[in-house]
């Protein structure tokens, strides 16, 4: 038995072989160790109309929360808050109101709107359907947006910042 330390290092190193390592890597298909993306996603035209769906459905969660579901006054954890609408008691009730009728509204609209408009995807080309989900998400961020304007600016027309109705002059 041999005890020299470098006679000892090369009888343990493995030994690396090109020729082997390419044999076994012959007919290997690195694809094949990626999974079916059908398999993963269903299939693509039910990922976006599920993603079409989800903007009108959570609008009409909203509304209905704001509607049935807002405190009785105003506070700093649940319900639609705004500058001109946490001012008093019937600053907050009617911007609960508001906000609920609104969002429930549009929520409803757009959830049958774009529920009939991704029953069409399945027929579309893939790049079409694609922009086609991209577009209907684009305007149910805009509408929901102007949403958002419209309660705040309602608030604002009726109630003054310490919640108190805005008179109107009378014009003799």
């Amino acid at each position: 038995m041999s005890t020299n330390p470098t006679e000892i290092l090369q009888a343990t190193e493995p030994v690396l072989d090109i020729e082997s390592i390419k044999s076994l890597m012959d007919g290997f298909d690195p694809a094949a160790l990626l999974p079916d993306l059908s398999d993963l996603f269903g299939s693509l035209a039910t990922l976006c109309r599920f993603a079409v769906m989800i903007g009108p459905v959570v609008l009409l969660v909203l509304g209905l929360a704001y509607l049935f579901l807002s405190p009785r006054e105003a506070n700093y954890y649940f319900g639609y808050r705004c500058y001109f609408g946490m001012g008093s008691v019937q600053a907050w009730r009617f911007t609960q109101r508001m906000a609920g009728i609104l969002f429930g509204g549009v929520g409803l609209i757009l959830t049958i709107v774009m529920y009939v408009m991704s029953g069409s995807f399945s027929e579309m080309e893939i790049t079409d359907m694609v922009w086609k989900a991209a577009g209907c998400l684009a305007w149910q961020a805009v509408i929901a947006l102007v949403l958002t304007f419209l309660v705040n600016f309602l608030a604002f027309f009726f109630f003054d910042a310490k919640g108190g109705p805005r008179r109107r002059k009378k014009e003799k």
